[in-house]
């Protein structure tokens, strides 16, 4: 089942993590992944060669926000379009997210979830290791670096 995770942040990034299915830093008092949010960079680790590509956000990318609610979020993506940025999609999902595990999934796609492993005020790391990006039959990982925007 082919799934889109924030509009066109995978086919213009790249992210990557470790295989621990543990939460690294989720303070239950200060964490809250309620707000806006961009991602800063993407990093792709790849269990083929075992090598970690890191892709940093265009000025133009960092456009694109990730507006977290109580049950919803709203994806705004800009991309370039010659010389201008131009916004090329807003989506609306519902979601959940149980910070007890770190676990993040779109509505009516539990078994596809995603890994909250960092969790401030102002940062988030979001894993998605459901993907085999370098074809080798084992599921790669792709970590997002979310910055908060408010």
């Amino acid at each position: 089942m082919k799934r889109i995770f924030l509009p066109l942040a995978l086919l213009s990034m790249l992210a990557c993590g470790s295989d621990s299915e543990t939460l690294d830093t989720i303070d239950p008092n200060v964490g809250t992944i309620i707000g806006k949010w961009y991602i800063e960079k993407s990093e792709l680790y790849t269990s083929k060669d075992h090598q970690t590509k890191t892709n940093f956000s265009t000025d133009c990318q960092k456009k694109s926000t990730h507006e977290f609610r109580q049950t919803n979020m709203t994806s705004t993506t800009y991309g370039q379009q010659g010389t201008a940025c131009i916004q090329t999609d807003v989506v609306t999902r519902n979601y959940t997210f149980d910070k007890s595990t770190g676990q993040f999934w779109y509505e009516g796609e539990q078994d596809y979830p995603y890994f909250v492993t960092k969790l401030t005020q102002s940062e988030m790391i979001m894993e998605d290791r459901t993907q085999d990006m370098d074809g080798d039959g084992i599921n790669d990982v792709i970590r997002r670096f979310f910055t908060r925007i408010n």
